[in-house]
């Protein structure tokens, strides 16, 4: 029989990195294999970021052989909204609105532009519950979860890097009783994640790797990838105090710059370590663990060490996990404390992790819903097929005796032809006779038609801070309004009235517009936001069903949007109709 693959991928803000594990007899972790693929570091390729990942991801996947495999996978916790939030006593059928109000209320951004979801915390029948509370932006999630289908992988749903960071801590030191702090050193963010017991407290720092490569640019007025290469390769955490300086004045200036950067980060994990016992009700760190890249460089155990007083180790992911034969065990030990996430996110395939918290987009919702829907739908297709069989068989008993009906009817045709003919005659007298009285029909309906269309344009301007000062019909661009007002201004110069030049002209040549647009013009008043609530108003006219503005450009539709002078700014727009109307002058 062959082995069962539990498979991971850790998608990071800078790198991809695979493992394939199988289930140890003891119901542990045994890691087969693993890969890692880094992404260029240089923030001026932010907008080659989804590009990149792509690449990493099918480099990963071709190395590890995971095409058409659905890995658990872990995003990085920099685009993900973390808050841990205390909720009053409540009944647990309670829990889901409760959350969802404090979801609304938390998360900086609207909720339904978000997936987010939530995990209680701690112990259950304590007085407060505690949930967890992530979310993402949805845009975010569904460009991640492409660049993964991409690149040959099933998504299923995104793990949380620090969550999963968390789980492979209790895995790893069941052993360790007080409180304990993990500092994760991640590429553009740190995650401080306080643990004592089943009690978990996380806040991510925007201070990481990248900073102190930016700062070694600056310093030395190098690109970012002849900074990135110096502290790869000379790069360590000066010593400071009574410590001499490294002889190479470079390599003794780079390490002063990556003291410093890390001295600020030091700050801030003295900050939220005083948040979290003066806030949270927790203890001060018993022992420090050092999780990420980043601490891989020399010495900043030791700055660490002096810095927090405390013991300092380095994170080991690998402290329960059976290393494979094929595997260089020295070379991927000196990596344990990367492995983290990878460890945590295979652990929900052989138990039930403390913190199962999973992102999953629109996609994944769906696929989820019609495989929750397939039994029912299976058993509709069912009932379908044995009512068409049913149909059909009685359509069969009905043509036997259509075909004896028809036989007796054909006797009769030839005595109703004379009917039938003078049917016909009143039949074409009848469309005659509808075909006068559509002028009429439409007359009315298109009054109702402008009703409805000016009902329409009034609603959708949701402020008193913009007006409409002209509204024109247009036929094929060109105004209709300009023939009109020619005929009133000539009526006028001649002493007659509009509708007498009108009755004048009944039996003359009769001139016909096709109305596929109109146009807008106004005024809008001196407002905070200036011209944006123009564009906001257009907005709202999308959702119209008179206007066709389906796939059209803003730029198409809003032909002005003129700033605010002295006291207001000059607005246009040209909004195509659905349907045109036809115009008689």
């Amino acid at each position: 029989m062959a082995e069962e693959r539990i498979t991971s991928v850790n998608l990071g803000s800078q790198h991809v990195a695979g493992a394939v594990f199988s289930k140890s007899p003891q119901g542990g972790l045994i890691l087969k294999q693993y890969h890692r693929s880094d992404l260029l570091g240089d923030p001026v390729a932010e907008g080659q970021q989804a590009g990149q990942l792509k690449m990493a991801l099918s480099e990963v996947a071709g190395s590890l052989k995971l095409k058409g495999a659905e890995p658990k996978i872990t995003i990085s916790g920099q685009p993900v909204f973390v808050r841990f939030v205390k909720l009053p006593p409540l009944d647990l059928d309670q829990v889901d609105q409760i959350v969802e109000f404090e979801a609304q209320q938390q998360v900086p951004f609207p909720i339904n532009e978000v997936v987010w979801n939530y995990q209680l915390m701690g112990d259950q029948e304590e007085l407060d519950v505690e949930v967890l509370l992530a979310a993402i932006k949805s845009d975010e999630l569904d460009e991640i979860d492409q660049c993964v289908k991409d690149s040959g992988l099933k998504s299923a749903g995104f793990g949380v890097a620090p969550m999963a960071l968390f789980n492979a801590f209790r895995f790893n030191y069941p052993d360790l009783e007080g409180s304990t702090l993990i500092i994760d050193i991640g590429a553009r963010t740190t995650n401080l994640i306080f643990i004592e017991g089943s009690k978990m407290f996380l806040r991510s720092i925007k201070i990481g790797g990248i900073d102190i490569t930016k700062a070694i640019a600056k310093e030395f007025s190098v690109d970012f990838q002849d900074a990135e290469q110096r502290k790869i390769s000379d790069g360590f955490v000066a010593l400071g105090g009574p410590y001499a300086d490294h002889e190479d004045p470079v390599i003794a200036g780079v390490s002063k710059v990556i003291r410093q950067s890390l001295t600020r980060l030091h700050s801030e994990v003295m900050r939220t370590t005083n948040f979290y016992r003066s806030q949270q009700g927790g203890n001060a760190p018993e022992l420090a663990l050092l999780s990420g890249a980043t601490v891989g460089l020399p010495f900043i155990r030791e700055f660490f060490a002096e810095k927090l007083n405390v013991p300092i180790d380095y994170f080991n992911a690998l402290r329960n996990v059976t290393l494979g034969g094929a595997l260089d065990a020295a070379a991927i030990s000196t990596q344990a404390h990367t492995l983290g996430e990878l460890v945590g996110a295979a652990l929900e395939e052989v138990s039930e992790p403390p913190v199962i918290l999973e992102l999953a987009p629109e996609s994944v919702r769906k696929a989820r819903e019609f495989q929750r829907r397939k039994p029912a739908l299976m058993m509709a297709l069912v009932v379908v097929a044995a009512l068409l069989a049913s149909l059909g068989l009685w359509y069969s008993k009905a043509a036997e005796l259509a075909t004896a009906k028809s036989s007796s009817l054909d006797s009769k045709e030839a005595s109703l032809a004379e009917h039938s003919k003078a049917i016909k005659t009143l039949k074409e007298n009848l469309a005659e006779i509808e075909s006068k009285k559509d002028p009429f029909v439409d007359a009315v309906t298109f009054r109702a038609y402008w009703t409805l269309i000016f009902d329409d344009l009034s609603k959708r301007m949701d402020t008193d801070l913009m007006w409409v000062t002209v509204l024109e019909p247009l036929a094929q661009g060109q105004s209709v309004t300009e023939d009109l007002a020619s005929d009133a201004e000539s009526a006028a110069a001649a002493g007659v009235t509009l509708a007498a030049q009108a009755q004048n002209s009944a039996g003359g040549e009769q001139k016909e517009f096709m109305i596929d647009a109109i146009s807008l013009k106004g005024l809008y008043r001196d407002n905070d936001r200036g011209a944006d609530i123009v564009v906001d108003y257009l907005a709202n006219l999308r959702e119209s069903t008179f206007f066709d503005l389906e796939n059209r450009d803003t730029g198409e539709l809003l032909k002005k949007a003129d700033p605010v002078a002295q006291y207001s700014g000059q607005w246009e727009m040209v909004l195509p109709l659905k349907a045109r109307i036809q115009f008689t002058k």
